[in-house]
């Protein structure tokens, strides 16, 4: 059984549906409309049970899937009537979103990951590589392009809303065979404003959330003025602002609501911290020049499998690090969360592009990703997949 990209939702081994390729009339497609967010237009939508007989491999008969459509069809998700890439329920896919106050880096974030996840896959043999040519399109105009090519940093995620919210197709990416089981990867990033609107924690087009693998959740350590003080002289200044992330977190738990998905909490943009090692003569600088941290050094591209000790000191050490920064009640929020439901969570440390950016241009030296494949890692362990 797996999962659609779009929903989430597992797909249901008794139950498929069909869009014809060529309709004959186009209308919209409520269902499909209330999950994407945006209106759908598409051809009617045909569901086909299993028989009685049909065993937990059944899988309609192509001539019979045509007879029903009235032509050539493509199979969609009973759920949401997302169209389902070739031969997906053969697969597993490990499906992870994205979530963050507006300027946490979340879409950096999401470029830099594919690239890191490319060469840990060299590693491992596995061919890391766009499933969909949606997703190939989107990564390399939308994420590759501006940031590797181009130099600068990538805007915001668009609101869902808005006409160019590219954010609503998931991006899924190929990570090649595993445990005799070809392995997927899904990401959705959801804009920032969405997030830090309360009103949208019941819309349906959030609720996929409730149903991913993992939430990686970003919280940006230069949004605490305390911090931002101390890099007065070291870190450019950024202009772009956001939300207060515990209101965005408390929105997220929200979605989740009882649900039970593997929650990592990522101290985003941690290059910001480690030039606190600079500070001479204060707390911090004797804190972020311990050579011994875990969150000096990074194992994350090591082909062995996934260091679960090394996560777990991460982990701890973040978590100080949280509190030291006055950011205690980010802690608090999951460990105590307001709807009853505890998480499997954990604390990372990421940095997507080693140095702040100065202005909209990258930093002179260029990228050096600084753990930034801990948080997927792990939710990876959490399925067998790259361990």
């Amino acid at each position: 059984m797996t999962k659609c990209p779009r929903c989430f939702t597992n797909l249901p081994t008794d139950r498929t549906a069909w869009l014809p390729t060529a309709p004959d009339e186009v209308d919209v497609d409520e269902v499909a409309t209330a999950y994407q967010g945006t209106p759908v237009r598409s051809g009617k939508v045909v569901a086909l049970d299993r028989p009685a007989t049909g065993g937990d491999q059944w899988a309609p008969d192509a001539a019979v899937v045509e007879e029903k459509v009235g032509g050539p069809a493509v199979e969609v998700c009973p759920t949401c009537h997302y169209r389902l890439p070739v031969a997906w329920r053969g697969a597993q896919a490990t499906c992870v979103a994205m979530a963050g106050a507006r300027a946490t880096g979340k879409t950096v974030y999401v470029a830099v990951l594919v690239k890191t996840l490319q060469l840990l896959g060299e590693r491992l043999n596995c061919v890391v590589e766009p499933a969909t040519a949606e997703t190939e399109m989107v990564y390399r105009e939308l994420y590759e392009k501006p940031l590797y090519e181009e130099r600068g940093i990538l805007e915001s995620t668009p609101a869902a809303h808005t006409s160019n919210q590219y954010q609503r197709e998931p991006l899924i990416f190929s990570l090649g065979v595993w445990n005799g089981v070809r392995q997927f990867l899904v990401l959705r990033d959801v804009a920032g404003e969405d997030l830090e609107n309360p009103n949208n924690v019941h819309v349906q087009h959030m609720r996929f959330f409730a149903h991913a693998d993992g939430v990686v959740f970003m919280f940006d350590p230069l949004k605490v003025e305390s911090v931002r003080q101390q890099l007065h002289d070291l870190v450019p200044v950024q202009e772009r602002v956001g939300g207060d992330p515990r209101s965005v977190l408390r929105t997220v738990l929200t979605i989740i609501g009882d649900a039970t998905p593997n929650l990592a909490v990522v101290l985003s943009k941690f290059d910001a911290l480690q030039s606190l090692q600079h500070v001479d003569g204060s707390d911090w600088s004797e804190m972020m020049s311990h050579r011994g941290a875990g969150f000096s050094r990074d194992p994350s591209l090591q082909y062995a499998p996934y260091n679960e000790m090394d996560g777990r000191l991460v982990h701890e050490e973040v978590r100080s690090l949280l509190d030291k920064l006055e950011a205690k009640m980010m802690v608090m929020a999951v460990d105590q969360p307001h709807t009853g439901v505890v998480l499997n969570s954990r604390f990372f440390a990421v940095s997507a592009l080693g140095e702040s950016p100065v202005g909209d241009r990258l930093h002179h030296n260029g990228i050096s990703p600084f753990r930034c494949l801990d948080p997927v890692r792990w939710v990876l362990a959490q399925k067998g997949v790259w361990v």
